[in-house]
């Protein structure tokens, strides 16, 4: 999860990871889900879950700090069989896998009719959307002055003019 011009310091404020989840722990959510896509399992056995400036990814694990644990609410209206919650941004707004691999955000104020979709993969979730260039659009305008604009800055993802 390390990226071009990201300092040690920069990742040690703005991410936090956890230790990457058991093959057991995997092979139960996929036992469950049979759909869940490579990239999200891929993510979990690299770290189970994580902080990425201000969005939450679940951890699958027993007793995590960000659980998944009594998130399918999130899915319940749209189907649990076919939604699967995997974080939330920092308005509490739920980020979730469709059983195509596709990305979406539900919010609460109030529910959408659908989920809304969002990005093709949980890969683009990360790499676009958290971390890259797609960051400014999600919120509709850059962060306040801080560590983080300065990067997205040096990345040219935000125009200032």
């Amino acid at each position: 999860m390390q990226r071009e011009d990201m300092s040690d310091k920069f990742q040690f404020c703005w991410f936090q990871t956890y230790p990457p989840v058991g093959e057991d722990d995997i092979a139960a959510q996929k036992a469950a889900r049979p759909w869940l896509p490579d990239d999200y399992l891929e993510f979990l056995r690299l770290t189970d879950g994580a902080v990425l400036e201000m969005f939450v990814l679940y951890g699958i694990a027993e007793g995590h700090t960000h659980s998944i644990e009594n998130k399918d609410f999130y899915v319940e209206p749209y189907g649990k069989a076919d939604w699967f919650p995997v974080g939330h941004d920092p308005a509490g707004d739920a980020f979730v896998i469709h059983r195509t691999g596709s990305i979406a955000t539900i919010g609460s104020d109030p529910p959408p009719d659908e989920p809304v979709p969002l990005c093709e993969n949980f890969h683009e979730l990360i790499e676009d959307v958290c971390c890259g260039p797609r960051y400014i659009d999600y919120f509709g305008g850059p962060p306040g002055e801080r560590e983080w604009l300065d990067y997205l800055r040096g990345q040219g993802w935000v125009n200032d003019a």
